[in-house]
């Protein structure tokens, strides 16, 4: 029996199939596919490297704009690696008269700098080059809240929204995308989180101390873990009204390794970098430099500036414009409308902040009722990164940011996805909340036109 194929099929048309014939053969293929994709994502194996592609997309495009300018605090941080560099920085900018060299951030230390002007020895002095650094650490804090959620025990689907929910909070998303420190502080301090949850306790004190070389919020990652060390004493005392001096050692492992990393690389950053003879002298001059920042801040709602206050912070209040270029229309010599074309803005997701008190509330009970351990790392991570704060603003009048709640976004993050999954929610209630927290990220997107 012959078979006819396009090389024996005799020359002429060949006989039109019947036209229903036709219609399922130009359905099949799509059909099939849309039941692939669908089917694909329902795998959270699939559905995690599709979010972190979306994540790395809207952090990198046009991340060199707009060109020559900085944004926010840019200004400080880009032109210290500059410095760092030797690079020339422009007449009347942060640190122009300062000596080339020489890191003169040093209200911060080195680190966090060290690595933006690594990224522009590489890359150039240009907007990628500054803001390289931030990316790579916004995506590396995605990878470690997955890593953390799995690692207490949970489950894939609730690391992926755990993970989504972070990403696409617009002050996660700025800082991961914009030349500060923030980002590059945060990343190890999850990293760490992940360690202590798997039991490698010298090693997370070891990436806890690194972090601190970036920035001295890392302390607040460190109380996180002392806190939740804590919790676990406090639970043998209960069950045996005794603590065994073996279970001192993780506290020790992870205060010890933090210390020597944290001292031991300020120490040796200094003396490349700075002028001062010690570390601890650097340590002083860091906490005085902040005890110093103060201003007359009322935590009422009204915003005297860009500085605010922790109870503002849970209702998205006092954001900070970072950057915002405006188009005007003009007819004549009369402004007729005035619309952003870029709006960077110091400002959560719309949707966190309405949600944030319910689910640490949810969550904490959870800890409480079942000893959940994901669950019990959200409420502590967010009290040791907030609670610190207000502690601070009762007996200080210190000024605060906004951005200052970027490290409790995390523990926000977590305890929101177990709130979703967890409290027996209508499906149509997580999803639901899930196109909102997305429109709410789109409101938000710093770019209002395309370039």
């Amino acid at each position: 029996m012959s078979v006819e194929t396009p090389s024996n099929r005799p020359f002429g048309p060949s006989p039109e199939p019947p036209a229903d014939a036709t219609r399922r053969r130009r359905r099949l293929p799509f059909g099939a596919i849309a039941q692939s994709v669908v089917g694909n994502l329902r795998d959270p194996g699939t559905a995690l490297p599709l979010l972190l592609i979306a994540a790395l997309a809207v952090r990198a495009v046009w991340l060199e704009l707009p060109r020559g300018s900085l944004i926010f605090d840019e200004a400080y941080y880009v032109n210290a690696a500059r410095i760092l560099l030797g690079l020339v920085v422009p007449p009347g900018a942060n640190y122009a008269d300062s000596p080339p060299g020489l890191d003169p951030n040093t209200e911060h230390p080195p680190l966090g700098k060290m690595l933006i002007a690594l990224s522009i020895m590489m890359f150039g002095d240009n907007g990628i080059a500054w803001r390289l650094p931030s990316l790579i650490g916004g995506l590396g804090a995605l990878g470690a809240l997955y890593l953390i959620v799995r690692a207490a025990g949970e489950t894939a689907w609730l690391a992926v929204l755990a993970v989504g929910i972070l990403a696409f909070d617009n002050l996660t998303f700025v800082h991961g995308r914009i030349g500060t420190l923030d980002m590059m502080v945060l990343a190890p301090m999850l990293l760490a989180a992940w360690l202590a949850l798997r039991e490698r306790w010298a090693l997370a004190g070891v990436v806890l101390g690194i972090a601190l070389l970036v920035k001295l919020t890392a302390l607040y990652g460190l109380l996180a873990l002392l806190l939740l060390l804590g919790l676990r004493l406090l639970g043998e005392w209960r069950a045996t009204r005794r603590i065994p001096l073996a279970s001192l050692r993780p506290g020790i492992l992870l205060v010890v390794s933090f210390s020597i990393v944290a001292i031991g690389g300020l120490w040796l950053l200094d003396l490349q970098f700075t002028t001062y003879t010690t570390p601890f002298d650097h340590f002083r001059r860091i906490v005085e430099y902040g005890a110093a920042l103060r201003g007359p801040v009322v935590d009422t709602g009204i915003c005297p500036g860009a500085d605010s206050g922790p109870m503002q912070w849970l209702f998205n209040q006092c954001q900070i414009n970072y950057l915002r270029v405006d188009v005007t229309v003009s007819a004549g010599e009369e402004i007729v409308s005035s619309v952003p074309s870029v709006d960077f803005r110091g400002a959560l997701n719309p949707l966190l902040p309405n949600a944030m008190l319910i689910a640490t509330l949810f969550a904490g009970w959870r800890a409480w009722r079942t000893g959940n351990v994901l669950a019990r790392w959200s409420t502590v991570w967010i009290a040791a990164n907030y609670l610190p704060y207000v502690a601070i603003s009762l007996i200080s009048d210190r000024i605060m940011y906004i951005y200052y709640l970027l490290p409790v976004v995390p523990g926000v993050a977590v305890a929101l996805a177990i709130l979703l999954l967890r409290s027996g929610l209508p499906r149509f209630v997580v999803y639901g909340y899930a196109v909102a927290y997305a429109a709410g990220f789109l409101a938000y997107f710093p770019f209002r036109q395309l370039p």
